[in-house]
């Protein structure tokens, strides 16, 4: 990666729908240049893919909440499995710690919170225990990369 690479990266980041011709008028290369460099940095996985980041809230899941699980290890990669499989966790980790995995997840309400808790993540195989806490104001949420 080079300093175009990264400075594509920067402004992709920032302004995911911003074109190639105005990318390519910015660094003063031609559009080809642009696509050939997201088409490399995509097929070598520096770029993941491409997203469009929602307001939750504004679309019916306004309560944001964290999990973490104590499990039993021999089962971990079938939680692990489990719990991707589930719409409303949109963020598993398997972290360090007191805990064996941290889930970030949105609900509808508190009744549908509790259906996700006790009926769906406490029902999978192996989980030993949860601590739920709900997140009360987002304070930074950009995504995830320093470049």
């Amino acid at each position: 990666m080079d300093e175009l690479d990264r400075n594509l990266l920067q402004h992709l980041k920032d302004q995911g729908r911003i074109s190639f011709r105005e990318l390519a008028h910015q660094f003063d290369v031609t559009s080809q240049t642009i696509s050939d460099r997201i088409t490399k940095m995509t097929e070598k996985g520096i770029i993941k893919g491409f997203t469009v980041i929602i307001d939750q809230a504004k679309v019916g899941y306004p309560i944001t909440f964290i999990v973490e699980l104590d499990v039993d290890l021999t089962k971990m990669k079938e939680i692990q499995k489990e719990l991707t499989g589930y719409p409303e966790l949109y963020q598993v980790h398997v972290v360090t710690g007191d805990h064996d995995i941290l889930v970030l997840g949105v609900a509808r309400d508190i009744t549908h919170l509790y259906e996700i808790i006790e009926e769906k993540i406490s029902n999978i195989e192996g989980i030993k225990a949860t601590k739920t806490s709900l997140s009360l104001k987002s304070v930074k949420d950009t995504p995830k990369c320093i470049i």
